[in-house]
C-alpha cells in the first residue's frame, strides 16, 4: 500500500518524462499488470516508474515512512520490484534504529553505525551492478526507514559521519550480528573472503548478558520431515537420526547430517537455519539430542556469528572502550578512515522491516 503526504511527481523511469503531478496521494494498491502498473484505480501504460516526493513531504509504503525516492518496476512475471533511492546517512538513520537498542552505550552505537555504513558502501561498490544494492532486511542489513528513527542513534549516525572501516587501503566487508556466543567465525561462511581481520577466532566474553546467548529448541520427526518436504530437499521418508557431523574451528556446525531408511541428506549450519527459519534456529552454534520422537537443538548466540557482535560492543562500550576500540577487536589489523562527502552517496535498498 502506497500513501504520499505532501507534493509528488511520477516519472518514467526510461524516458524520465512526466507522468503525474500532485498535492498528495491517498493509500492506493500498487500492482503490476500485462498494460503497466496499477495504482489504485489509475492505470499507468509504463514498465517503471520513479515517485518523487517534493521537499518536506514523505513517502509511505505499507505503513513505513520512506526517505528519498521510491521506483516501481514490474517484472516479466508480473510481479513488482520495489527500490528506495536514499542517501547514505538518512539510510543509516533508518538501519541503526532497527538493528541497535537506542538505550546502549553511545561509543557501542557509534561503532555498529560506522560498521553499518562500511557494509552499505561495501555492497554498492563491490557487488555486481543491479537495480539495488542492499536489502532491507537481515540478509543485509534491516532497515525500517524514516519510521522508528531514534534520537540516540540518529546521534551516533551523526557522530561518525564519513567514517568508514578500511584494510590495506580498501573498503572493508564489517559483518556484524546480534550476538557470537562465545567467539567469532570465520568469514568464509559468508563467501570467499580470506581477509585476515575476518579469519574468525576472536574470543568474546562480553555478549553472556544477550538473551540470545542460549537458547533451545525441540524439532519432532514430523517438524522435520514437513519442512525438507516443502523445501527443495524433497521428502526423505522416516527419520532415524539428525547429527552434527563437521564443526567449524569457532565450534559452528559445518555439516549436519539427516539420515532416513531411504536417504542420506547433509546440509550446512546456514542451510538448517534456513530450512526451520532464522529466528527459530538462531545460530548454527548448536549441538543435537535425540529423544523420544524428537531432538533438542542447544544453541548459543545469534547470526552468522561473523565480525562485530553487538551485544559484546555494548558490553565492551559500557567497560571503557571506545567506539575505536571496538572495532580494533573484532576486525583486528584495521583502520578507520574518514572520506568527506561519504553523507550524499546513494544507496539503493529493497524490502525492510516495518
Amino acid at each position: 500500500m502506497l500513501q504520499i503526504h505532501g507534493r509528488f511527481r511520477i516519472t518514467d523511469l526510461k524516458t524520465q518524462a512526466q507522468i503525474h503531478e500532485g498535492r498528495r496521494l491517498n493509500l492506493v494498491a500498487v500492482r503490476a499488470a500485462p498494460s503497466g502498473l496499477v495504482l489504485g484505480e489509475e492505470v499507468l501504460p509504463h514498465v517503471g516508474v520513479r515517485i518523487e516526493p517534493s521537499s518536506g513531504a514523505a513517502i509511505s509504503l505499507n505503513g513505513r515512512r520512506l526517505r528519498g525516492v521510491l521506483e516501481i518496476v514490474r517484472q516479466q512475471n508480473l510481479t513488482l520490484l520495489v527500490v528506495n533511492h536514499v542517501e547514505l546517512e538518512d539510510y543509516l538513520r533508518g538501519v541503526l534504529s532497527k538493528e541497535a537498542p537506542d538505550y546502549w552505550p553511545e561509543e557501542a552505537l557509534k561503532a555498529i553505525a560506522i560498521a553499518a555504513r562500511t557494509y552499505a558502501l561495501y555492497q554498492r561498490f563491490t557487488k555486481e551492478a543491479g537495480p539495488y544494492d542492499v536489502t532491507g532486511d537481515v540478509m543485509s542489513q534491516d532497515y525500517g526507514g524514516k519510521t522508528g528513527e531514534k534520537a540516540a542513534t540518529t546521534r551516533a549516525v551523526k557522530a561518525t559521519t564519513d567514517v568508514i572501516v578500511m584494510h590495506q587501503g580498501k573498503l572493508f566487508p564489517t559483518f556484524y550480528h546480534s550476538t557470537c556466543g562465545g567467539m567469532t567465525e570465520h568469514a568464509r561462511v559468508m563467501g570467499p573472503y580470506d581477509l585476515e581481520p575476518l579469519r574468525g577466532g576472536v574470543v568474546c566474553t562480553f555478549c553472556s548478558a544477550s538473551p540470545f546467548y542460549s537458547w533451545q529448541r525441540r524439532l519432532t520427526k514430523a517438524d522435520v520431515n514437513w519442512a525438507l518436504r516443502n523445501s527443495r530437499h524433497g521428502p526423505i521418508g522416516p527419520i532415524s537420526d539428525v547429527q552434527v557431523t563437521k564443526r567449524t574451528a569457532s565450534g559452528r556446525a559445518e555439516e549436519v547430517t539427516i539420515v532416513s531408511a531411504s536417504r542420506t541428506l547433509r546440509l550446512t549450519g546456514f542451510d538448517v537455519r534456513a530450512l526451520f527459519g532464522f529466528d527459530r534456529i538462531r545460530s548454527p552454534l548448536f549441538s543435537v539430542t535425540a529423544t523420544d520422537g524428537a531432538f533438542i537443538l542447544e544453541g548459543h548466540g545469534w547470526g552468522h556469528g561473523v565480525g562485530l557482535c553487538q551485544w559484546g560492543a555494548a558490553e565492551l562500550a559500557r567497560r571503557g572502550f571506545s567506539a575505536r576500540e571496538i572495532l580494533a577487536f573484532y576486525y583486528p589489523h584495521t583502520d578507520l578512515m574518514y572520506l568527506r562527502d561519504l553523507a550524499n552517496q546513494p544507496i539503493a535498498v529493497i524490502g525492510g522491516g516495518s
